[in-house]
């Protein structure tokens, strides 16, 4: 999703990591990983090679995994535990893993960017390192799969580390009551209809509602829902044009990275303008 539909998300980490002093190395074959619900549901034993193999090509240069989606944190967490208690699983995956001449040994961790920049870096660093302050008011958006917590533990730890680094920068998050309501991308693909008028409508009215300046997100499959859903929904009588952009983009802008640099005239909503905005 981040390479096709919005690499402007690659490009802002790239930038935020290099800006805060953490070495990222590439991983060079990596596929998509896959998707968590579909993939899943049409062929659970492709779903766990395919992650094994993205799991063993990070296992192959010694380091954990760095992931900027929602939808790959869950796959891969998930792949990962599952790989780790089921041996028959493991065993299949192992087999069609050599052919491949790749192995999975368990030893990586899946980390999600929100949790390295929360947990590794540090919120207080960051502050310290905002160079444009953002004087607005954050819809902060956590997406379904960011509740997702290996080993039964606070399904809230990511999305409160979420909000803690949006307001890092300076800015107001302000809460609406449809915080948690899925975004509706799943549903999109059966019924748009729906998935606009049931998912994304109630929650763009209620950041309208709250004058919100922007809509941030964690997850880049989210922010193409928001940012195609606005403008399919035109269809339907409705219009928003509301900025949403992921967290390490609004990072990248507050941490003083030219926007120029970040390619956010790739996005669909005004995050350009959102970016004048914050000076």
């Amino acid at each position: 999703m981040i390479p096709q539909r919005i690499p402007s998300v690659e490009l802002a980490t790239r930038g935020v990591l290099e800006c805060i002093g953490v070495d990222a190395a590439e991983l060079p074959g990596y596929a998509c990983c896959p998707d968590p619900v579909v993939a899943r549901l049409m062929d659970r034993k492709m779903w766990l090679a395919l992650s094994a193999r993205n799991l063993a090509l990070a296992e192959g240069m010694g380091l954990d995994l760095l992931v900027l989606c929602n939808g790959c944190y869950e796959t891969l967490t998930e792949a990962n535990e599952i790989l780790r208690r089921e041996p028959e699983a493991r065993k299949e995956t192992s087999d069609i893993l050599a052919g491949l001449g790749r192995a999975y040994e368990g030893t990586v961790e899946v980390k999600h960017v929100v949790e390295v920049m929360h947990e590794e870096v540090g919120v207080g660093k960051i502050e310290k390192l905002v160079k444009r302050p953002a004087k607005l008011r954050l819809a902060v958006h956590p997406g379904c799969h960011l509740f997702r917590e290996a080993g039964g533990g606070d399904i809230w730890r990511k999305p409160k580390q979420l909000e803690e680094l949006a307001l890092a920068t300076g800015a107001e998050v302000v809460h609406c009551k449809l915080d948690r309501l899925c975004c509706g991308f799943p549903m999109m693909q059966v019924n748009e209809e729906l998935a606009l008028k049931r998912n994304l409508l109630p929650k763009l009215a209620c950041y309208q509602e709250l004058a919100v300046d922007a809509v941030v997100a964690p997850c880049p499959t989210c922010i193409v829902q928001f940012e195609a859903g606005q403008m399919l929904l035109r269809k339907y009588g409705a219009r928003y044009n509301l900025p949403c952009l992921h967290i390490v983009e609004f990072l990248a802008l507050a941490l003083g990275i030219p926007a120029a640099e970040l390619g956010l005239e790739l996005h669909r909503s005004p995050v350009e303008q959102l970016a004048r905005k914050m000076g």
